[in-house]
C-alpha cells in the first residue's frame, strides 16, 4: 500500500515538475506533457485518473491555477498578465476557470489579501467614523461610475460586421469586396472579448437605408463597423470605421491604398485599431495567429474568395436541388483552384472540408467522398496548427463516424484555440450526452449560454434544451423553446425537428399542418415527411402517393435527406397495405440493403437508426429471428435513448406500423423505459418543469 502511494507521489510529482518548466507555454498541452512522460494521451489519462480521479487537461489547469493563485497572493502583476504566464489563452477564459475552481473571481483575491492583514478589533473611534467613510465612498463611487459607464472598456464588446460597399466598377469583383469583410468579422470573432454578428444576420442590411441605431438595436450590438473597398487591377482600396452606437461616435476610421497581395496586412491593422480602441488586452498566441498570412499567393486568395462567396450563397433550406448543388460544386472548384495554385494554403483545404461535408453528411451512395474530410482537415492542420475551425470539422467526421473519444479531443483543442467557438461548445454538449451524462452535458449548456449573444447562438442553445425536455416527455416546455425559436428567427424557416416533436407527441395533425405551411418547395423531404405522416394517420394510399414521388427524386439525385433515408420503407409499406405485396417487399429488400450498406461502411453516427429500421424491416418480411437479433443489437448499441427511441416507438406501435414479435419487442422496449427513467433523473434536478411565470 505505502509502495503504491509513493509510485503514486512520485508520478504526480514527476508531471508537476515538467508543468513547473512549461508553465508559461500556452501551446503547452496534453499531447507535450504525455510526451515529456513518455505515455500515449491515452494512457496518461487512465494513469491519472486511476492516481487522483483527474483527466490529464483538468490536472494542467489545475496546476495552473493553483501557480496563480500564488502570484496573484504575492502581487506579482495583475489578473491579465498572469493569465497570460499561467498558459491561458485569453483574460476571460482565465476569469472562467479561475471562478469555476474557487468560487469566485481573481480581481477578489487582493480583497481577500488585505481583508486577511486587517485587525480583528475596531476602536470605538473608528466605529464612530464608519458612516461617514459610507457615505464619502459611495459619493466617489457614483461619480466613478456615472463618469466611465460612457467609455468604450465598459460597453460591452459586441459588434456586427455590416456589409462593406462595393465601389468597384466590375460587379464580379464583390467577391472581393465580401472577402474582405468576412475576413475581419472572422478574425474578430477569434478575440474571446468579442461577441460578433454572424454574416447572414447583417446580410439583410446590405444597401438598407436603415438608421444604424435601428441596425444596433435589431442585432442587438453596441459597434458597427462599415466599410467600401474598391478594386482597380492590382490595387485595393480599402476604408473602414468603427462606431459607437451610444453617442454615434467614430472610434476610428482609416483608409488603405495597397496591392491586393498586402490585403492581410490591410486586415490585420483593422483588427489591431479596433482592439487598441476598445482597450483588448491579446495573448501572444493569438497574436501570433492574427498576424499570420494565409497565403502569399494572390491569385490562390482569389480563388479562396470566390469560393467562400459560393459556399455562402449555398443554402439548402432555400433552394432547389440542382440550384443549390451547382453552388457547392462551384465552391468545391474555387477551393481546388486556390489548392492548386498554392498547395500550403491551409484556409483552402478547409474550404474544400466543409463543402464536402455539406455535400456529402446526408448522402448516401457509392459516390460519396465523405472520407475526403478527414484528409483535407489533417491537410489544414499540418499547415496550419492554429487552425481552429479545422479541429472542429475534424470533430464533425468523427462524430459521424461514431468515434467520440477523438471528436472531444478535437473540440477541446478548437476551444483552447477559439474560446468562443459555440459549436464546439455545443457539440460537447451532445457527446455527453452520448455518453449518459447528462448532468454535465446541462452544465454545459448554461455556460455555453453564458456566452451566447447572437440570434443565431441562441436559437441552436434554445434547441438543445428543447431536446432534453423532449427527454423528460415535456410537450409544454418543448412548445415553449419552439416558440422562442421562431421568435427568433428572422426569416420563416422550416425545421425538421418540430415534426418528429409532433409525433413523438401524437400531434400528427399539427405535424402535416407545418409541413404543408412551412416546407412548400417540392423536394425529397417534404414527400418523405408528408408519406410517413399519412402512414401514421392510417391514410397508406395518400402515403403512397408522397412516397412514390419521394422515390422518383432519390433515384434521380440520390439521398440528401435524413428523412428520404427511409424511402423504400416507407414506400414498400405502404404498397404492402395497399395489396401490392410482392413489390413492397422488394422496396423493403432495398431498404434493407442500403442499411447494411451503412452499417458495413462505417460505424457511422446513426448506427442505431439502422439497426431500428432493420428490425422493422426483416419484421415485416416475416424473418423475426433476424428482426430479434437486430433489436438487441439496437439495445446494446444504446438506441432507446438515442434520438429518443423509446418515445418515439409509441406512435410506431400505436398506427400498426410493427409486424413482429411483440413480446419481445415490450421486454426490450422496458429495458429503455428504465434507461429513460434513470436519465430523466439526471436531467429533471438542473431544469424547471414549467415555463417561467406560468407561460404557455
Amino acid at each position: 500500500m505505502n509502495q503504491k502511494l509513493s509510485i503514486d507521489e512520485s508520478f504526480i510529482n514527476k508531471l508537476t515538475s515538467i508543468l513547473k518548466v512549461n508553465f508559461e507555454n500556452e501551446n503547452f498541452g496534453v499531447s507535450e506533457l504525455a510526451a515529456e512522460i513518455g505515455y500515449s494521451r491515452s494512457q496518461l489519462h487512465r494513469k491519472l485518473k486511476s492516481t487522483n480521479g483527474k483527466s490529464t487537461s483538468q490536472f494542467i489547469r489545475e496546476y495552473r491555477l493553483k501557480k496563480s493563485m500564488e502570484m496573484l497572493k504575492q502581487n506579482q502583476a495583475t489578473a491579465s498578465e498572469i493569465a497570460f504566464r499561467a498558459g491561458f489563452s485569453s483574460p476571460t477564459y482565465f476569469n472562467t476557470c479561475f471562478h469555476n475552481f474557487y468560487g469566485y473571481p481573481p480581481g477578489e483575491v487582493k480583497n481577500q489579501r488585505v481583508t486577511l492583514k486587517q485587525k480583528s478589533g475596531f476602536s470605538k473611534k473608528m466605529l464612530s467614523i464608519i458612516p461617514i467613510i459610507i457615505i464619502i465612498g459611495l459619493i466617489i463611487y457614483n461619480k466613478a461610475f456615472k463618469k466611465t459607464t460612457n467609455k468604450s472598456a465598459n460597453i460591452e464588446k459586441s459588434i456586427a460586421v455590416l456589409p462593406f460597399i462595393n465601389n468597384s466598377n466590375n460587379e464580379e469583383n464583390m467577391y472581393f469586396c465580401n472577402g474582405i469583410m468576412a475576413g475581419i468579422r472572422d478574425q474578430l470573432s477569434k478575440i474571446p472579448e468579442f461577441t460578433i454578428v454572424s454574416r447572414r444576420s447583417v446580410e439583410r442590411y446590405r444597401n438598407s437605408s436603415i438608421p444604424l441605431k435601428t441596425i444596433a438595436k435589431e442585432l442587438n450590438v453596441n459597434y458597427v463597423i462599415e466599410g467600401q473597398v474598391q478594386r482597380v487591377e492590382d490595387r485595393a482600396i480599402v476604408s473602414a470605421e468603427l462606431i459607437r452606437i451610444e453617442d454615434n461616435k467614430v472610434l476610428w476610421s482609416d483608409r488603405y491604398d495597397e496591392n491586393v497581395s498586402e490585403i492581410f496586412t490591410v486586415q490585420k491593422n483593422v483588427i489591431q485599431s479596433i482592439t487598441n480602441n476598445l482597450e483588448i488586452l491579446i495573448s501572444p498566441n493569438l497574436k501570433n495567429e492574427l498576424k499570420s498570412i494565409p497565403t502569399q499567393n494572390k491569385t490562390a486568395y482569389e480563388y479562396y474568395l470566390k469560393g467562400e462567396e459560393y459556399r455562402f450563397k449555398a443554402n439548402r433550406a432555400f433552394q432547389k436541388h440542382e440550384v443549390w448543388l451547382d453552388l457547392i460544386t462551384k465552391a468545391k472548384s474555387s477551393y481546388e483552384q486556390a489548392i492548386k495554385t498554392d498547395s500550403l494554403f491551409s484556409s483552402a483545404y478547409l474550404g474544400l472540408a466543409f463543402t464536402t461535408f455539406e455535400q456529402y453528411g446526408n448522402y448516401v451512395g457509392d459516390k460519396n467522398n465523405i472520407n475526403e474530410v478527414l484528409n483535407l482537415t489533417n491537410q489544414a492542420i499540418e499547415l496550419n496548427p492554429n487552425n481552429a475551425m479545422a479541429y472542429n470539422v475534424r470533430g464533425d467526421y468523427f462524430m459521424l463516424y461514431n468515434n467520440v473519444d477523438k471528436a472531444i479531443l478535437d473540440y477541446e483543442k478548437s476551444l483552447s484555440i477559439y474560446p468562443n467557438n459555440m459549436m464546439a461548445l455545443i457539440n460537447s454538449i451532445d457527446i455527453y450526452e452520448r455518453r449518459n451524462k447528462h448532468k454535465e452535458a446541462i452544465l454545459t449548456l448554461k455556460k455555453a449560454e453564458a456566452f451566447a449573444h447572437s440570434r443565431w447562438q441562441l436559437m441552436r442553445l434554445y434547441t438543445e434544451y428543447l431536446e432534453f425536455y423532449r427527454r423528460l416527455d415535456n410537450p409544454l416546455m418543448v412548445d415553449y423553446y419552439f416558440d422562442k425559436i421562431f421568435n427568433l428567427q428572422t426569416t420563416k424557416r422550416f425545421r425538421r425537428d418540430r415534426v418528429y416533436s409532433f409525433i413523438q407527441f401524437r400531434r400528427f395533425d399539427d405535424a402535416l399542418n407545418y409541413v404543408n405551411k412551412n416546407l412548400l418547395k417540392d423536394n425529397q423531404q417534404r414527400n418523405a415527411l408528408l408519406g410517413m405522416l399519412n402512414m401514421y394517420k392510417g391514410d397508406f394510399i395518400k402515403g403512397e402517393s408522397y412516397w412514390k414521388k419521394c422515390y422518383a427524386q432519390v433515384e434521380k439525385e440520390g439521398i440528401n435527406s435524413l428523412a428520404s433515408r427511409v424511402v423504400y420503407w416507407g414506400y414498400g409499406m405502404c404498397l404492402i397495405r395497399n395489396g401490392q405485396i410482392e413489390e413492397g417487399k422488394d422496396m423493403l429488400r432495398k431498404q434493407v440493403t442500403l442499411y447494411n450498406t451503412l452499417i458495413s461502411s462505417k460505424e457511422s453516427l446513426d448506427t442505431p437508426v439502422s439497426y431500428y429500421q432493420l428490425f422493422f424491416l426483416h419484421a415485416a418480411l416475416g424473418d423475426l429471428k433476424t428482426s430479434n437479433e437486430y433489436i438487441d443489437k439496437f439495445e446494446a448499441a444504446n438506441g432507446w435513448l438515442f434520438w429518443n427511441f423509446v418515445l418515439y416507438i409509441r406512435a410506431d406501435l400505436e398506427t400498426g406500423l410493427f409486424d413482429g414479435d411483440l413480446d419481445y419487442l415490450q421486454a426490450s422496449i422496458k429495458k429503455g423505459e428504465k434507461q429513460l427513467k434513470e436519465a430523466q433523473n439526471q436531467i429533471r434536478p438542473y431544469l424547471p418543469s414549467a415555463p417561467p411565470n406560468g407561460l404557455d
